[in-house]
C-alpha cells in the first residue's frame, strides 16, 4: 500500500506554524534534531515526516501539549499507512490544520449541526446532553470547538465552504430555549451570506449508509493538504486518501446536494415551528 501523504502533511504544517510564530528559520529546526535546513524544508513540503525520535524532540522544542505530541507520535510511528485511524479527538486535530489550510472544505451532517457552526448554547445544552458528557468534557470541547470556528473565520483567502445538514438536525433544535434557538439560526443565516460558504439542508430521503463525513481539498490553497474524507462511528475515526474511495464519496456529496435546498427556503418554510416550540427537556 502506498505510504501516506496526510500523514507527511499534517507534521509539516505543524512545524512551520509553530517555527514561523517563534521567528526560527528552517535551519533553526534542523538544528534542533541535528539534521540540515533541506531536510527542514522536505517536512514542511509535506516530502518526508520527521522519525519518532525527530517527531518527539521537535514536539518538546516547539512547544506542543501532550496530546498533539501524542497524536504526532502516532503519524510518525504509521506514516507508511494510508487511512490513518486514531480516536475521534486526535483526528479533529487534522481536521482542525485542514480547515486552517484547504481551499475547499465539505461537510455533511445527519443529525448535529456542523461543529464549525454551532453556538455555545447548542454545545452545551444539547451536543452535551446527548452525548452524555462531563463538565470537563463539555468545556475542553468548546474550547477546541471555538478554536476552530475562530481560525476558520479569520482566513483571508476565502476558502470554499459548503455544509449539508438533514433537516431532522434543525428539528432538534426544539430541544433548547426559544432565545437559543434563534441564536443558532441567526448563526447558521451569518455563515451562510459569507463569501464562499453555502449552507444547504436535505429535507428528503438520502441513501442509507449516507452517513456523516467531511471532504477536504487543496482547491489551490498554497498549504493545503492532499485530498482526503473524513468520516467516524462512536469510538474511532478515519482520514481516508484512496483516490478511489474519495471518487466514491465524491458521487454521494452529488447526489446529496441533488437533493438539498438552500437553508434561508427550508428556513422559511419552517419559521413558525422552529420560533414557537418550546423546549423539550427529558
Amino acid at each position: 500500500m502506498p505510504s501516506s501523504k496526510l500523514a507527511k502533511w499534517l507534521p509539516g504544517r505543524e512545524i512551520r506554524e509553530r517555527r514561523l510564530k517563534r521567528k526560527l528559520s528552517q535551519t533553526d529546526i534542523g538544528r534542533l534534531v541535528s539534521r540540515t535546513y533541506q531536510t527542514a524544508a522536505k517536512w514542511e513540503r509535506g516530502e518526508k515526516c520527521p522519525d519518532p525520535n525527530q517527531m518527539y524532540r521537535l514536539a518538546d522544542q516547539l512547544g506542543m501539549d501532550a496530546e498533539l505530541k501524542s497524536y504526532m507520535m502516532q503519524i510518525a510511528e504509521n506514516e507508511h499507512e494510508q487511512n490513518f485511524q486514531a480516536d475521534r479527538r486526535f483526528n479533529a486535530l487534522c481536521l482542525s490544520m485542514a480547515e486552517r489550510s484547504n481551499g475547499e472544505i465539505f461537510k455533511w451532517e445527519t443529525h448535529l449541526i456542523p461543529g464549525i457552526a454551532q453556538t455555545r448554547a447548542y454545545h452545551f445544552d444539547f451536543v452535551k446532553v446527548a452525548s452524555n458528557g462531563t463538565d470537563e468534557q463539555a468545556n475542553r470541547g468548546w474550547a477546541f470547538k471555538k478554536d476552530r470556528q475562530e481560525a476558520l473565520l479569520r482566513r483571508t483567502d476565502n476558502p470554499q465552504v459548503t455544509l449539508l445538514i438533514a433537516a431532522p438536525a434543525l428539528d432538534s433544535l426544539c430541544h433548547l430555549t426559544k432565545a437559543a434557538r434563534a441564536e443558532q439560526i441567526d448563526r447558521l443565516g451569518e455563515l451562510d451570506s459569507r463569501l464562499n460558504w453555502q449552507i444547504r439542508i436535505i429535507d428528503s430521503f438520502f441513501p442509507e449508509g449516507a452517513n456523516a463525513f467531511d471532504i477536504y481539498k487543496p482547491g489551490g490553497a498554497d498549504f493545503g493538504s492532499p485530498p482526503f474524507v473524513y468520516t467516524e462511528v462512536w469510538d474511532v475515526s478515519w482520514c481516508i486518501e484512496e483516490a478511489e474511495r474519495i471518487a466514491r464519496y465524491d458521487e454521494l456529496w452529488q447526489i446529496l446536494w441533488g437533493k438539498s435546498i438552500p437553508l434561508r427556503e427550508f428556513l422559511d418554510d419552517r419559521r413558525d415551528r422552529l420560533a414557537q416550540e418550546q423546549p423539550q427537556r427529558s
